[in-house]
């Protein structure tokens, strides 16, 4: 019985990690070259460990459908954090993105602490508008990962996984003129529910807006879970399409946490 636990537990270790999977992810541009970047709008997408191939087809879809040049870099390098965000403001420099006559910007997790360390070292340039994808619970995937699984974890993604657990996600102190929407998720994923145990020892989980960013203009809670951020646009992807247009989200979206157990399975 003893053994079967031991068993068990180290195929979940080996799913929770295959399932924080950016390898086979390869680099997105769609550009409309019929007019200069000075007349056109830039929509950059910053992935996170739930980054992979079959994730960027879901999303090249829905945001390649909306009238903006479209953007989504390999950034997250396995060796070092800082590197991964020397290689976002370098595809940033690449592009041009500067020239465009505005830059919107969708983050998932890691992607936003990558842009606000760009942002600290670059400046704003051409951003105007950022919407970051936040999980209260999902957060704490890396320091699981790396508490119960570290060599699987290193194999798999190099030191970077163990630099970011490590990291504190910190707003930009003042990101005045950018209009900023924040999409909290409000239900674990499968293997976070595996690993609830584990994840429950760093305390309250935070679900307050406010308090995860003081930049926000606007915000609503989603049913979504973070595997599901990356492919139902059916769920989120009209509240998505209103902010990038309107500056913030729809009258409906929802503005309250929802009442239940985010580890009990919920149906979007």
């Amino acid at each position: 019985m003893q053994n079967l636990f031991l068993i068990s537990r180290a195929c979940a270790l080996i799913l929770f990690c295959s399932a924080l999977n950016f390898s086979d992810a390869q680099e997105i541009v769609v550009e409309d070259e019929s007019r200069g970047r000075d007349e056109k709008i830039a929509l950059v997408v910053l992935n996170g460990f739930g980054d992979s191939k079959k994730n960027r087809k879901a999303q090249t879809a829905f945001f390649s459908s909306l009238s903006y040049d479209f953007f989504m870099p390999e950034f997250i390098l396995r060796h070092s954090l800082e590197e991964s965000v020397d290689t976002f403001s370098e595809f940033y420099k690449e592009h041009k993105l500067d020239e465009y006559d505005e830059v919107k910007i969708m983050c998932y997790i890691i992607g936003g602490y990558v842009l606000n360390r760009h942002i600290e070292n670059e400046g704003l340039g051409s951003i105007t508008t950022i919407i970051y994808d936040r999980s209260p619970i999902q957060e704490r995937a890396p320091i699981v990962a790396v508490e119960r699984a570290r060599l699987i974890a290193k194999l798999k993604f190099g030191k970077v996984l163990e630099q970011f657990s490590q990291a504190e996600n910190i707003p930009i102190s003042d990101l005045k003129g950018v209009d900023v929407g924040l999409i909290i998720e409000n239900k674990a994923t499968s293997l976070m529910r595996f690993f609830k145990k584990a994840a429950d020892k760093y305390g309250e989980y935070n679900f307050s807006p406010e308090t995860i960013d003081k930049n926000l203009d606007d915000y609503f809670h989603t049913v979504l879970d973070h595997d599901e951020m990356y492919i139902r646009f059916d769920v989120i992807g009209e509240e998505i399409k209103f902010f990038l247009e309107n500056d913030k989200f729809t009258e409906e979206a929802r503005r309250e946490i929802y009442n239940w157990d985010p580890f009990e399975k919920h149906e979007p």
